[in-house]
């Protein structure tokens, strides 16, 4: 559950897609279970890139100015920042970045292993940054940086919080979440994406992934297509419209040419 073309068949071992399907072999809901001692034994994990999402990254450049998308200086100008949210945030590349933008940005994982490291990259990052700005970083810009352990479709994760998030958050952002889940859960995801998300306004960024592959394949990830996510998200029923939808110009590398952006507010 964490950040898991060109496609797999050469970006990825044949032995270690085949490890990957061993291991998810048992019954769905064993599958937390499985994540989380993929994380605890420490030695595959080959989902981890080490580096926030370069899609992700370009798409806040790109559209910083855009309200929807704008997190820094908020506080400045006498209002709350805006909250991020990264389900199954692996070691917390993203939830780094999109701090970095100002979001006060939380990061949930199954495992509580990935939660320690995530919380020890995210500080080892900070000292990092912070000498490469020769102590001029300006991290008031920033915003809060909080990982915690918990299952995204119950609550124990928001109270660890320990915030008010009766209003939702504002953004969401789904890279290899979707595609780590057995298909029988997508509906569900998409419920509780519809439940984290500020009516309105709240936006759902999803790099779409792994397009190429075919869902027969098996997994995880499971293969996915674009009209997977408009199925679950979008139409007239659906509980989110379709803002953006484009390919992005840097992705990884094992999506690159077949992974596509989509941006979704919540209706």
């Amino acid at each position: 559950m964490t950040n898991v073309g060109a496609s797999m068949d050469h970006n990825w071992p044949t032995d270690e897609r085949q490890r990957l399907r061993e291991i998810f072999s048992v019954s769905t809901d064993r599958h937390q279970e499985k994540w989380a001692e993929l994380w605890d034994n420490g030695e595959f994990i080959p989902w981890d890139k080490g580096c926030p999402s370069p899609a992700l990254v370009d798409l806040l450049v790109q559209r910083q100015q855009h309200t929807s998308f704008t997190a820094q200086d908020l506080v400045a100008r006498g209002e709350r920042r805006k909250r991020a949210l990264v389900p199954g945030c692996g070691r917390g590349y993203d939830v780094f970045l999109l701090a970095t933008h100002g979001y006060d940005a939380f990061g949930v994982e199954i495992s509580k292993t990935a939660v320690k490291e995530a919380r020890e990259w995210a500080s080892d990052q900070l000292e990092i940054e912070k000498a490469a700005s020769g102590q001029t970083l300006e991290t008031d810009r920033w915003g809060r940086i909080q990982m915690v352990e918990g299952d995204f479709f119950k609550d124990d994760w928001i109270e660890a919080m320990e915030i008010d998030l009766r209003g939702g958050f504002d953004l969401v952002y789904d890279y290899t979440f979707l595609c780590a889940l057995h298909p029988t859960l997508r509906r569900s995801w998409a419920v509780r994406m519809a439940e984290l998300l500020a009516p309105q306004r709240g936006l759902l960024v999803c790099l779409e992934f792994p397009l190429y592959k075919p869902i027969e394949t098996g997994g995880p990830p499971w293969g996915l297509k674009n009209e997977v996510y408009d199925e679950l998200l979008g139409g007239p029923m659906g509980a989110f419209q379709k803002v953006l939808h484009y390919k992005p110009e840097r992705t990884h590398k094992i999506g690159e040419g077949t992974d596509w952006i989509s941006v979704w507010r919540r209706k």
